[in-house]
C-alpha cells in the first residue's frame, strides 16, 4: 500500500499527502493549511527540547535545504511530503502521530445530523478513495451540495459510501447525492500491531524512563532489570533490543546479545553504555560485539528520539526484505 496519510484541520479542508504532492488542500486554504503544517512540526521539535533559536538550523540539516529556506517554512510557506516525512523518521515518530491527534477525532462524533439516508450522518467502514486505494475510514457527514463543490465528499453505492473529490466520485457514482463531509477518521496502519521493544538494563529508572518514551511515540517497550526476566519468555516476543552494555555485578551482555541473536537473527538490537571513558566498559569487548553481532552501539546519554530513528530505520530495513 502507498505511504499516504489523509488530515483534516479542524476549520479547513481535506489534506491529501503524497510522495510528490505539497501539503495543502486547494489554492485558497493553502497559507492557512501550511501555517497549521507547520504548527503541527514545531510543537513536536518543542517537545523534543529543540529551542526556537535552533529549529531552522536542524529543518535545513534535516531536509538538505538552506537555513533560510527553513525559516520559511517555519514561517508557514508550504512542505513538501518528503520533507515532513524526513522529519518524522528524524524524531522517530510515524506521520501519525505528528498530525493524527491534532486533526481526528478519535473517540466521539459530534452530533448527527438526518442529512444522511436513514437521519444518521455518522457513516462508519467508508472507503476513501486515494491514488489506487480504497483506505477504510469513518466519516461525519454534512448536508447534501452540489455534484461539483470542492473538497471531500462522500456518497453512497454499492451499498458503501464513498469518499473522495467530485472528479473521483463521478467514477464511482455519477448519479449519485454528494454530501459534504464534516470530519473523517483514517483507519491508518498505526492501529496495526506496535513494533515491541525490550529495554535491558539494570538501572530500574533508566530502563522505566526509555520504556515510557518509547511507548509514548508509538512503541510497545517493555523494561528488564536483567537477561533472565527477558529470556524467561521467548526472544521472538520482541521486534527490537535496547540493552545495556555492563550489566550488574560488571558483567557484559556479550552472551545476552548473542542469544537474541540466535532467537532473532534480523532483529535491531543497540548496545548502550555510558562506561567507556572510565574504563568500566572494554573497548575490546564492544568491538567485538559490534563486529560479529550486527548491533548498533550508542554512547551514554542518547537523545532518546536519535535512538527511536535509528531502531525505526532497522525496522524499516527488515521489513522491506520480507515485503
Amino acid at each position: 500500500m502507498h505511504s499516504a496519510l489523509v488530515l483534516r484541520s479542524p476549520q479547513f479542508g481535506p489534506l491529501s499527502m503524497n510522495a510528490t504532492d505539497h501539503i495543502a488542500p486547494d489554492e485558497q486554504t493553502n497559507d492557512t493549511m501550511s501555517a497549521w503544517s507547520t504548527g503541527c512540526i514545531v510543537a513536536v521539535m518543542e517537545k523534543n527540547g529543540i529551542s526556537a533559536r535552533h529549529q531552522a538550523t536542524l529543518i535545513a540539516q534535516i531536509c538538505s535545504i538552506s537555513v533560510s529556506q527553513a525559516r520559511r517554512k517555519l514561517r508557514g510557506s508550504t512542505w513538501l511530503f518528503n520533507e515532513v516525512l524526513l522529519v518524522c523518521r528524524h524524531f522517530g515518530l510515524s506521520l501519525d502521530a505528528v498530525f493524527t491527534p491534532s486533526v481526528l477525532q478519535t473517540n466521539t462524533w459530534p452530533h448527527a445530523g438526518s442529512t444522511a439516508p436513514g437521519g444518521n450522518g455518522t457513516c462508519p467502514a467508508s472507503l476513501l478513495l486515494l491514488d489506487d486505494e480504497a483506505l477504510p475510514c469513518d466519516i461525519q457527514l454534512g448536508p447534501a451540495t452540489t455534484p461539483q463543490t470542492a473538497g471531500l465528499l462522500a456518497t453512497h453505492h454499492s451499498d458503501a459510501w464513498w469518499v473522495g473529490s467530485a472528479t473521483q466520485l463521478d467514477h464511482i457514482a455519477p448519479q449519485g447525492t454528494r454530501y459534504r463531509v464534516e470530519q473523517l477518521q483514517l483507519h491508518s496502519s498505526s492501529q496495526a500491531q506496535r513494533p515491541r521493544i525490550a529495554v535491558v538494563d539494570d538501572d530500574a529508572g533508566a530502563a522505566g524512563a526509555l520504556t515510557d518514551w518509547f511507548n509514548e511515540v508509538g512503541y510497545e517497550a517493555e523494561a528488564y532489570t536483567s537477561p533472565d526476566q527477558l529470556t524467561a519468555q521467548p526472544l521472538t516476543e520482541h521486534d527490537a533490543y535496547v540493552v545495556d552494555l555492563i550489566l550488574a555485578g560488571g558483567r557484559t551482555s556479550q552472551a545476552l546479545v548473542e542469544q537474541i541473536r540466535l532467537a532473532q537473527p534480523q532483529a535491531p538490537i543497540v548496545l548502550l553504555t555510558g562506561q567507556l571513558r572510565d574504563g568500566t566498559a572494554s573497548e575490546a569487548t564492544l568491538a567485538t560485539i559490534l563486529r560479529t553481532q550486527g548491533v548498533t552501539f550508542f554512547e551514554k546519554p542518547v537523545r532518546a528520539a536519535v535512538l527511536t530513528a535509528a531502531i525505526q530505520s532497522s525496522l524499516d530495513r527488515v521489513n522491506a526484505q520480507h515485503g
